[in-house]
């Protein structure tokens, strides 16, 4: 009810605002002659009913208390199909309750902030949009939403069903006119995406090789992944400062890949796995990452999607190879029941991945596998590797051994979740200051729950809370999955 409330309250702020115009549009000509005229306040109404093969170019300069809006008359009830598209790019828009169905992009993206090379969008945001099995050909690559501009929001929208080539929602940190951007994507529903069988699958992807070096600074909070299957990357990490924070991964076949760029923050997300075949967690490469307060439960991944895999590098690395793992901190995580929780040198012999990892610090995670004889899978030595503090608990009992500790490990029941922790002390890191439900950690515990979680201080992001609750969405198994399956 929330997200419902803070746009209405917005919307009807303009429509009371003294000096706004509200335009209700029937067809493309006249939102194309109101996109003329439009100023600050100004709001365009699409009339309710099919608009077919229509490519709206939404520009305007809106203020911080005075948004461009662009709206459905009834969300849900404005349904883009056929060859369509949407640009906007100026200052302060807002683009809400639009629907992309029964078709496909003509270009490259079907929502882009931006509307030509050096035009883009700036505080601007998507709100309760869907774009649903809005597909070309299977052998033609496109995006659905282009990110570009900065301090950009994209929020309460649904994007399901993509079954071609190219990733889902981009980010594109390409210039300084979109890096340090500061965008937000926020409690959005990202649903089913069958396995596409080959590179090019991500649901999210911020940044690109070219570009690692640079600094997006995107933040990806508090949203829901249900069985996004594509390939091994769900959120493939292609750039420095990024945030992957309290999201919830269910029944996904492949990792959070911190692939290319520095400096990434991944804490407090659910890795639901209940036990089907690839589901996995974090992939490590790079350096500077920190890894805190993640809850991995049930995958059955392993190799590149296993709980944490640490990945070895190439030897003077070019940008889209495999830079080395340097200065990594992996902390207060717990696992339960994963069948392949950790990998260390994963890639070691193909490619010439020979660089071990260095500086890397595994400390005060809790790992109850009682199901699991191996908890820890070595690919190559790995003397960069330092754990310390951790409780580890396999099919044989506690290991003793490994910067391992004996500690007793209590069980419950956590947001509909079965959850261990422990009252272990940890050995305390200044930014770990909460845990997985925002509990203030006082005298820290290892694992990512301080305690078994009665008060919960963060809402775990779901179906119910994610997305526009106006759509209706079509379950994974209405969307046919081809069998091969591709290792990256």
């Amino acid at each position: 009810m929330q997200k419902h409330i803070h746009s209405l309250v917005l919307f009807l702020f303009v429509l009371t605002s003294l000096n706004a115009k509200t335009y209700k549009a029937v067809d493309v000509s006249q939102f194309n002659n109101y996109v003329k005229s439009i100023v600050a306040g100004d709001s365009i109404i699409l009339a309710n009913g099919v608009w077919k093969d229509v490519q709206f170019k939404l520009k305007g300069i809106g203020e911080p208390d005075k948004f461009i809006y662009l709206v459905a008359e009834t969300p849900g009830k404005v349904s883009i199909e056929g060859k369509s598209r949407l640009q906007l790019s100026g200052q302060y828009l807002f683009v809400s309750g639009l629907t992309f169905v029964n078709g496909c992009t003509p270009k490259s993206v079907v929502i882009e902030f931006r509307t030509s090379s050096t035009e883009f969008a700036y505080n601007s945001t998507l709100n309760q949009c869907v774009i649903d099995k809005f597909n070309q050909p299977k052998d033609s690559a496109d995006h659905w939403v282009g990110i570009y501009g900065k301090k950009n929001t994209v929020e309460y929208c649904y994007f399901g069903g993509k079954s071609n080539e190219g990733t889902t929602l981009v980010v594109w940190p390409n210039d300084s006119n979109s890096t340090n951007n500061g965008h937000l994507i926020y409690r959005n529903y990202f649903g089913a995406r069958p396995r596409l069988g080959s590179n090019g699958g991500e649901t999210i992807r911020i940044g690109t090789s070219q570009v690692c070096h640079l600094s997006s600074g995107t933040i990806v909070d508090g949203n829901y992944f249900e069985r996004c299957n594509g390939e091994t990357e769900i959120i493939s990490n292609k750039s420095g400062d990024n945030i992957i924070a309290n999201n919830t991964f269910l029944e996904c076949e492949g990792s959070v890949v911190l692939r290319h760029g520095n400096n990434a923050t991944v804490s407090g997300n659910w890795f639901i796995g209940n036990g089907k075949i690839n589901t996995g967690g974090v992939r490590v490469i790079n350096e500077g990452h920190k890894i805190f307060n993640n809850y991995f439960y049930k995958l059955a991944g392993d190799e590149f999607r296993s709980g944490l895999a640490i990945m070895n590098a190439i030897p003077d690395s070019p940008a889209n190879g495999y830079a080395p793992v340097k200065n990594v901190v992996f902390t207060n995580n717990t696992y339960y029941d994963c069948a392949f929780p950790w990998a260390f040198g994963v890639g070691f012999g193909e490619r010439n991945r020979i660089v071990k990892p260095e500086s890397t610090l595994l400390l005060n995670n809790l790992v109850y596998c009682p199901n699991t004889a191996e908890l820890i899978k070595y690919y190559d030595t790995s003397d960069g590797i330092r754990m310390d503090n951790n409780i580890m608990i396999n099919a044989s009992g506690t290991l003793k051994e490994k910067g391992a500790v004996d500690a007793e490990v209590l069980k419950d029941n956590v947001l509909g979740f079965e959850m261990v922790y422990s009252t272990l002390k940890a050995k305390k890191l200044p930014y770990v200051k909460y845990d997985i439900l925002g509990q203030t950690r006082g005298e820290a515990v290892v694992g990512a729950f301080q305690n078994k979680g009665e008060k919960p201080q963060i809402e775990l992001a779901t179906a119910k809370n994610c997305g526009p609750e106006w759509y209706k969405i079509i379950t994974a198994s209405e969307i046919q999955k081809p069998k091969q399956l591709e290792k990256q």
